[in-house]
């Protein structure tokens, strides 16, 4: 018994912070770590700035029907974000003016997507970091043009960039079909290229504090992403 009480007490100690499962407000437990619940197809259903004004539209239309992520296990995230990702990075002054350019540069239709990773604890963890590669190497017109309004210099654009945002908020619904992912003022951000030997060499290109605080909410799909952006780009919204 005097055993089984000290190994008891050693076991206890040793769990790992915060690694309690939830208790949500009507005693329903929830025993899925963050990173499982995040794992397969998204699409977002909702998406709002920081005065709560709906922003959906802005990155998403009759061109770019739908804005979708596959995560999988291995911290792998492919996605048709590449509008929304433009938007927190460069901002909403002149966006509205170059949304056009950036319906043209961003067309998912032929399936091919913006590449990313997602990184989170092992827990059930309330924040992430995720990363998006906006590849630069093939510029065309319609990308110096998209840079060259936001004020960036063309120097910069014969090169791959790796936005990452870290601490962003996350959170699910008791049955864990809806996610929200929150980019506020505890969210940081890292813009990078990469040098010769694949190491980051940080891109001064863009000022990091400049990113759009927002908020996003994330609907389940019970379908492959290819799927899901093959359906859209067939019955996309009206204009």
């Amino acid at each position: 018994m005097l055993f089984i009480f000290v190994f008891s007490i050693i076991f206890t100690n040793c769990k790992k912070e915060n690694d309690d499962p939830i208790l949500y407000s009507n005693n329903i437990i929830d025993t899925i770590s963050t990173k499982t619940k995040m794992e397969g197809v998204w699409v977002i259903t909702e998406a709002y700035d920081s005065a709560g004004t709906n922003i959906l539209s802005k990155f998403q239309n009759h061109l770019l029907p739908v804005t979708a992520f596959s995560l999988t296990s291995d911290n792998v995230m492919l996605t048709t974000a590449g509008p929304m990702v433009t938007y927190l990075v460069f901002g909403a002054s002149k966006y509205t003016q170059i949304q056009a350019s950036i319906n043209q540069y961003f067309n998912y239709s032929n399936l091919t997507y913006t590449n990313a990773e997602f990184y989170i604890a092992d827990t059930y963890a309330t924040s992430f970091a995720l990363e998006f590669k906006l590849e630069t190497v093939c510029a065309t017109a319609t990308l110096s043009e998209i840079l060259s309004l936001f004020g960036i210099d063309v120097q910069w654009l014969n090169t791959t960039l790796y936005n990452k945002f870290m601490n962003v908020g996350i959170s699910f619904n008791e049955t864990n079909n809806r996610m929200t992912w929150v980019f506020d003022n505890q969210t940081t951000t890292r813009y990078n290229m990469k040098d010769q030997y694949g190491d980051y060499v940080f891109w001064n290109g863009w000022p990091i504090s400049k990113f759009q605080k927002c908020r996003f909410v994330l609907t389940k799909q019970q379908y492959s992403l290819d799927s899901v952006i093959t359906n859209a780009y067939n019955n996309p919204p009206v204009k």
